[in-house]
């Protein structure tokens, strides 16, 4: 195991206080509707950081109301995955119809729609 930066110790050491701090809730559930693309992600983005500030154990996004989801929306979601693994959260994709399920194979996003296997 390699050390860690002084950086990394301090974010590790806040996000512990913080863990302390906060009760953690089990679930978290967020749910969009309508287009998921660059018009949008700068929204999605603020709600999934706000769903993530509570540090659930399990944070589900529902995207079965997604109508249309480009490759910068999908870099939303990525950024969300990333955040929520640094915070000990797992993160969950639900309802993606078939438009959604390809651009997140496209993107590397699919491992984390549910019913598929946990990625590695």
């Amino acid at each position: 195991m390699t050390p860690m930066s002084p950086v990394e110790r301090v974010r590790h050491r806040s996000l512990t206080l913080l863990r302390r701090l906060r009760p953690r809730r089990e679930h978290a559930v967020v749910r969009f509707r309508g287009d998921l693309t660059a018009d949008t992600v700068i929204d999605t983005h603020r709600v999934l950081r706000a769903a993530l500030r509570d540090v659930p154990a399990v944070l589900v996004v529902d995207v079965s109301r997604v109508t249309h989801l480009s490759p910068d929306g999908a870099m939303a979601l990525l950024l969300a995955v990333r955040a929520a693994r640094a915070q000990g959260t797992r993160m969950e994709i639900t309802g993606a119809h078939a438009q959604v399920a390809a651009t997140m194979h496209q993107t590397g996003l699919e491992r984390y729609l549910s019913g598929h296997p946990p990625a590695r």
